[in-house]
């Protein structure tokens, strides 16, 4: 991680990442002290600190989708941050997300969006709750940075909800977020997870626009979404946990044609972290989904915008038998009324993984996919990837 003092590096930080084209590399002139081994950090209170970090997914895959083979090295994402304290509750983040676009006249080139930008707000504590904080502007959606800190392998394809087409995981609008009661011990925190580590649980409530963060918003409606995480036996099993989520509003349409389709999305999610290893298992169901595409097949406009029925379920495994080394694998299954694009489909993916240090881990990794559709080809792909985390 990287540490300058002095606002200005930001601003010639954001001219490197833009202006070169290059958002995984710029070079950061600092105009205070840099901050390193040896080197104290400036105390000042005139002094903004900021951090730089960096997560990219680099490897090489051979596919075959919808009955075409590749093979192809690849890029899957590239993830530049900048965090700023600003003033003692109160924090800034700029997240540029690169991927490589897969259609339309743009297609090859590496894109870059912004992933989040959002200032948060620290209100401390209140009756028993814990870190409780405001984030606002393109912000954590409720669900799966939580998931994404218990099933660590974003690395080798989004978390099950995100990757089925229900949701992705930031949008425009309001994160208030905490923990229930004080943190777990410090040998759980060091040993398993330091993340949402209160001792009972924690909560997330979010209002958005709906669309995602790289999404217009096409409709005046606004998407209401909740987590609430309950840890029932902190003593005996402090990494076990109970999660719910719950998603009411609309599908990110117009209108101007058709209705907008309901969107309405409930989950319920059992986990288990240990030193040795983490267990999950979900059971989701609903209507709808974020884009607004899940819409029944129909014949006249009466029928229009109503929104499919779908259920599924996933389990996840990782075992550490240690030395660095991880075997991992998981299934996942949904099923749907199939619209125009969509349809039911099942999953199982395997892989083996070593972690050379700080989760600079390289994996290597199976996966088949089934459609439940007829005449539709199975699709299966190995990859090799390295997550570089900094």
């Amino acid at each position: 991680m990287i540490r300058c003092a002095g606002i200005p590096t930001s601003f010639l930080f954001l001219l490197g990442c833009f202006g070169l084209g290059l958002p995984g590399l710029s070079v950061l002139v600092c105009p205070g002290p840099v901050l390193g081994q040896g080197v104290s950090e400036s105390t000042s209170n005139d002094t903004a600190r900021i951090t730089f970090s960096g997560l990219f997914y680099l490897g090489f895959e051979g596919a075959r989708r919808g009955g075409v083979d590749s093979a192809a090295f690849v890029i899957d994402r590239s993830y530049l941050t900048a965090r700023v304290r600003i003033l003692p509750r109160l924090t800034g983040r700029l997240t540029l997300d690169t991927s490589q676009d897969r259609e339309g006249d743009g297609r090859g080139d590496m894109e870059v969006r912004l992933k989040y930008a959002y200032a948060k707000y620290d209100l401390g504590e209140f009756e028993g709750i814990r870190d409780l904080s405001l984030e606002g502007g393109i912000v954590h959606m409720v669900w799966l940075a939580f998931e994404e800190h218990i099933n660590l392998y974003r690395m080798r394809d989004p978390m099950f909800l995100e990757r089925t087409g229900i949701f992705n995981s930031a949008d425009f609008g309001l994160t208030l977020s905490g923990s229930l009661g004080p943190d777990l011990p410090a040998e759980y925190r060091n040993e398993v997870s330091s993340d949402y580590a209160g001792r009972w649980g924690s909560f997330a409530l979010g209002i958005y626009n709906g669309g995602g963060y790289h999404g217009d918003e096409r409709n005046t409606n606004k998407v209401v979404q909740g987590r609430l995480t309950l840890r029932p036996f902190p003593d005996r099993l402090p990494g076990f946990q109970v999660s719910g989520l719950g998603i009411a509003g609309k599908g990110n349409r117009s209108g101007d044609q058709y209705p907008i389709p309901d969107w309405r999305t409930f989950d319920l999610f059992l986990s288990y972290q240990h030193p040795r290893g983490t267990v999950t298992a979900q059971r989701v169901w609903g209507e709808g989904n974020q884009k607004g595409t899940w819409t029944e097949p129909f014949s006249t406009l009466s029928e229009a915008g109503e929104a499919t029925d779908y259920s599924g379920a996933s389990v996840f495994g990782e075992l550490r038998p240690g030395g660095g080394w991880r075997i991992l694998g998981g299934y996942d299954q949904v099923d749907r009324t199939p619209g125009p694009e969509d349809a039911g489909l099942s999953r199982i993916h395997l892989g083996v993984g070593y972690d050379l240090g700080r989760q600079n881990i390289l994996l290597l990794d199976w996966d088949r996919l089934d459609w439940d559709r007829e005449g539709r080809a199975t699709d299966s792909r190995v990859q090799l990837v390295f997550q570089v985390k900094f």
